[in-house]
């Protein structure tokens, strides 16, 4: 068993995951599996977050668009992409009701982790699918059912109201949303499952701070399971026990999918 000098962070096995199932391939340029990103390609990520899927897509030579409701996530998306190849950048904030762009612009779209958050998310998926241009990819993805259903167990009551999760999605719901919207769908996955494990550790182990409830990530019983899932990892058949965890409690789902050409 590795100490905790030899333990890599939550984050960081996390990250390992996304990239031992195919996302952020600097190689083939692919954000995901099938879903490449090109230099000629203008992206917008739609709550860009910490501007991780934003900078790989930079990182390719593309231009860049980012649209959060967050200055300060606006703020160090652009310090990710300051530095990047993206042949331009540009941050916007916004509720995005409705997003302040053109229709068409974007050849690649991403919205990760939204949809959960929005009361209309029919409307706030039509505004994503004015702003790709016709035969446009898009990537889109939001935690799913099962995970919703575990960290539920722990999680303070706020974690389900406005501005955090006000919509819960499973499998059908949200494929159903998608082929609604008449989108082109190309693959639905799994994803996360070790974050859906780490979650509910660590909401049980919250502790008040300052009128607030955090998380706590720093308890044993947290930490012993970022040190159960490195073993696992670096076990060689440990992508079995991976696998198997994204299809039975994935923390999230994706879907890639196409706006149809006109």
């Amino acid at each position: 068993m590795a100490t905790p000098e030899q333990r890599p962070s939550a984050s960081k096995l996390g990250l390992h995951d996304w990239f031992l199932e195919g996302w952020f391939n600097g190689e083939t340029g692919e954000l995901t599996r099938g879903f490449p990103i090109r230099s000629t390609d203008t992206v917008i990520d739609v709550g860009c977050g910490n501007g991780g899927f934003t900078r790989f897509c930079g990182m390719q030579g593309a231009e860049v668009i980012f649209v959060d409701s967050d200055p300060e996530k606006i703020e160090a998306t652009t310090e990710k992409v300051r530095d990047s190849a993206a042949r331009a950048y540009r941050g916007i904030l916004s509720q995005c009701d409705p997003i302040p762009l053109d229709d068409d612009t974007a050849d690649v779209l991403i919205c990760t982790e939204v949809l959960e958050h929005v009361p209309d998310p029919q409307q706030f998926l039509g505004e994503l699918i004015r702003v790709t241009r016709p035969g446009g990819s898009m990537l889109i993805t939001v935690p799913d059912a099962r995970s919703e259903a575990f960290v539920a167990a722990t999680a303070p009551l706020e974690y389900f109201q406005v501005p955090n999760h006000i919509r819960v999605y499973n499998k059908e719901g949200f494929r159903a949303l998608i082929d609604e919207a008449g989108l082109e769908v190309v693959d639905h996955r799994f994803i996360g499952g070790f974050w859906s494990v780490y979650w509910p550790l660590a909401w049980l182990n919250a502790k008040e701070s300052d009128g607030e409830l955090p998380f706590n990530s720093d308890h044993p019983m947290v930490q012993h399971w970022v040190a159960t899932w490195h073993e696992v990892q670096k076990h060689p058949q440990g992508h079995k026990i991976r696998d198997a965890l994204n299809q039975l409690l994935p923390k999230s789902q994706s879907i890639l999918c196409r706006k149809p050409q006109r």
